[in-house]
């Protein structure tokens, strides 16, 4: 509404308006009441993530308080300080460390809406994988025409999150159990899988798969790990469903309940 041309004139003579250069700012943020120790935690964390991605800091940090019209709750805290940023560098960087995987374990709204408000992933595409024909329909995969599954492709960045954490959250989300099924979803474009694309990451499932497989589904895992082949894109009105759906009764009902139990139960993976 405002630019430096057109503010109004402040009844306080001692207040000064002026421009100043733009900056590039890094920020860590926190509730509840600030103090000085408080202050030096959170600078030492910012200073951490920084040092991690080899980003550079002017070592200007500021402390910015935001008072809520309420007493106890909604206080919110930043510590930002200037950095140095190239953005062609980072970018470069971020995607030296982006690696591919893609899950199947039920419907795809459901996967898509459990993977993709978790750290570290980049993107969740749903889409079909594992069948022989190519660019398949969401019809002909539903009918039971192709052999592929229902699964989405997630891109993520293995400096934040790497693929232990990711099968965690993937064998949570659905019931890994039953074959070719996931509640009332019936059918083998309903099977569980994990398609992998290196010797290295068919080790890694297999040595996940059979520690769990132990120790809490008592040896009854049924998820098939593959190899990767080719991902075939859905539909865009598949594309990022439960966020434009939620409403719906499928959405409500089913992929709620999960996307909640993901939440609470693996709350640090989540924003």
């Amino acid at each position: 509404e405002y630019t430096l041309n057109n503010l109004p004139e402040s009844q306080n003579k001692n207040l000064s308006i002026y421009e100043e250069q733009s900056k590039i700012k890094a920020c860590i943020s926190y509730s509840g009441y600030s103090n000085s120790d408080k202050e030096k935690i959170y600078i030492e964390k910012l200073k951490k993530q920084l040092k991690k991605y080899n980003i550079s800091h002017k070592n200007d940090f500021e402390v910015l308080i935001y008072n809520s019209p309420y007493q106890f709750f909604n206080r919110k805290n930043e510590i930002v300080v200037s950095i140095k940023y190239n953005n062609q560098v980072m970018k470069k960087s971020n995607e030296k460390n982006l690696r591919t995987i893609h899950l199947g374990g039920g419907c795809f709204w459901c996967i898509e809406a459990i993977f993709e408000g978790v750290i570290g992933v980049q993107n969740v595409t749903s889409g079909f994988a594992g069948g022989k024909i190519k660019n398949p329909s969401y019809k002909e995969v539903s009918n039971g025409l192709t052999e592929h599954a229902e699964v989405c492709e997630i891109i993520y960045n293995e400096t934040q999150i790497t693929l232990e954490d990711l099968l965690k959250i993937f064998f949570l989300s659905h019931d890994p159990t039953t074959l070719n099924k996931q509640g009332n979803d019936i059918g083998k474009h309903y099977r569980s899988v994990i398609f992998y694309k290196s010797k290295k990451e068919q080790n890694i499932i297999l040595n996940y798969i059979e520690k769990i497989n132990k120790d809490i589904f008592d040896n009854q895992i049924v998820t098939k790990v593959t190899p990767f082949n080719n991902f075939y894109k859905a539909e865009e009105y598949h594309q990022n469903y439960y966020q434009q759906n939620m409403s719906e009764n499928y959405c409500r009902l089913v992929i709620t309940p999960k996307v909640l139990k993901a939440k609470k139960t693996l709350q640090k993976y989540y924003k």
